[in-house]
């Protein structure tokens, strides 16, 4: 039976999964399914393209600029509260929610320059939410491998939907099931809320949390990783080292 390793999309899941991945390819566990979302997606799939995780390590440095570019502040700063503010405040004056702030043309663009054209290859999962059946749905072997990225990286408020359907899985439950699930948890400082817009995306993102604590709940095995948006190259190595000692004691 296939262990299924599932990453949340976290912006320390940029360099960290390759960590985790390396220890696995060390490890020589390869009856493995990887399940991601959101910005996990990219370094997955550069993965599965490459099956190096060095090779995979040096595209996502060279990359870094580019995707922070294209994805803050979620990307430098995760996912947060202060972030999706931000972002909204911009839409509240656009008046268009559904189009999002950013050019999505760009966006494809960009994950057309970076992947081949190419299927996803079987071990691979990329987990979407569809807004308009109001379900997960799985890119997975056979799929189109841009496909799965570009609604992976459609984060809402940034971009619109995808084929006007499709957002990050990480906008609404936090990580894909699994056996074993891999979430990096960026610490920062906590602010008091300050008004009603403040207390709304606090309810939403506690609502998520819930959603990905009863997962975990789940789960076979956690791996937690701290990470620092000022120190990805550590985040790597961090999750590297706590993946070594996981797995070495998983399937014996």
């Amino acid at each position: 039976m296939a262990l299924v390793i599932s990453f949340g999309g976290e912006n320390g899941a940029y360099l960290g999964s390759v960590g985790v991945l390396k220890a696995l390819k060390e490890l020589a566990k390869d009856n493995i399914t990887v399940r991601c979302c959101g910005i996990s997606a990219v370094p997955c799939g550069l993965f599965f393209r490459t099956r190096s995780p060095n090779r995979t390590y040096s595209l996502l440095v060279r990359e870094w600029k580019n995707l922070e570019k294209l994805l803050n502040p979620f990307f430098s700063r995760g996912i947060d509260r202060f972030s999706m503010l931000d972002a909204l405040r911009i839409l509240m004056r656009v008046g268009d929610s559904l189009n999002g702030v950013r050019n999505h043309e760009r966006l494809y663009r960009y994950v057309d320059i970076l992947f081949p054209a190419q299927k996803i290859p079987v071990g691979l999962e990329i987990w979407v939410f569809d807004l308009l059946e109001g379900r997960e749905v799985v890119f997975g072997e056979g799929d189109d491998l841009r496909d799965a990225v570009k609604a992976s990286l459609s984060f809402p408020i940034l971009y619109r939907p995808y084929r006007d359907r499709y957002v990050p899985l990480s906008w609404v439950t936090g990580v894909p099931e699994g056996d074993v699930i891999v979430v990096f948890e960026l610490k920062g400082e906590v602010h008091p809320p300050r008004n009603a817009l403040d207390y709304l995306f606090l309810s939403t993102i506690a609502r998520t949390k819930r959603i990905e604590k009863t997962r975990m709940g789940k789960a076979k095995q956690i791996l937690k990783v701290e990470c620092s948006s000022s120190s990805p190259a550590f985040t790597a190595r961090r999750a590297y080292e706590r993946a070594l000692k996981l797995f070495g004691r998983v399937e014996k």
